[in-house]
């Protein structure tokens, strides 16, 4: 079974509209190649749904898709990369996440005259009806291996994002380095360990004692630091550093 959230705001030819508002003859903008820009509405079916939804969190598609939070129902396709994938096949637990349906949830299906791509919240999801799901441009996969590194990667990068305002005001500082605290490097206590100093020694990996110590030889020239420690530095607000 494939819908979208009741409240799911979705790009008609006159601008966003809740999906529980669309209703038949109007026109989706539609984003498959070789389909109609616009497609017509036929129908929509207002589904009473308990079981699994599928959440996936702003920006887990990419380029900012979706906007915001947006629920599916776990059939429902979403277009990733030019391929279509059952949403609920690409849930990992972080950025697409599996959670119960609230009491008196309404699904929303999409009953267009062709197959398309339609924007929702910025993420394109499949619609269309039943007997043409087989034809058109758009090529339906099963996940694989590639797909779903690429989906860490971008969970890993939200997730980032969401900490780094957080993991900002728990720099220490002592001249010349730069360091976070000891409670907060990605939560990783073997990292912090890694990286901190413990009393009369230096660091012990040697790849942060070769980090540490090039940040504290010059300062006053900046040094090029691993790509881990950059977001770190940029949260801080002192901007990237320079070689």
């Amino acid at each position: 079974m494939r819908g979208i959230a009741a409240d799911a705001q979705v790009m008609t030819s006159r601008g966003d509209r809740l999906a529980a508002r669309l209703g038949p003859g109007m026109m989706l903008l539609a984003v498959t190649p070789g389909v109609a820009p616009f497609q017509r509405v036929l129908g929509i079916r207002n589904i009473p749904y308990r079981g699994p939804l599928i959440r996936l969190l702003p920006g887990v598609l990419g380029n900012m898709a979706p906007r915001e939070d947006l629920l599916l129902l776990p059939d429902q396709r979403v277009v990733f990369q030019g391929k279509s994938y059952r949403v609920g096949d690409l849930a990992d637990g972080v950025a697409i996440r599996q959670e119960e349906a609230p009491a008196n949830f309404t699904a929303i299906d999409i009953l267009l005259e062709g197959r398309a791509a339609i924007l929702v919240q910025g993420a394109a999801l499949e619609m269309g009806q039943a007997h043409l799901l087989a034809l058109g441009s758009l090529e339906r996969v099963p996940i694989d291996p590639a797909i779903t590194a690429q989906i860490a990667l971008i969970a890993a990068e939200i997730a980032l994002d969401a900490k780094l305002p957080l993991e900002a005001q728990a720099f220490q500082t002592v001249p010349g380095i730069l360091f976070p605290s000891r409670e907060t490097v990605f939560g990783s206590a073997a990292l912090t360990a890694a990286v901190m100093p413990v009393p009369d020694s230096g660091p012990r990996d040697p790849i942060a004692s070769t980090v540490i110590s090039s940040v504290a030889t010059a300062p006053e020239q900046g040094t090029r630091i691993s790509q881990g420690f950059q977001p770190f530095i940029e949260a801080a607000s002192i901007g990237p550093l320079r070689s």
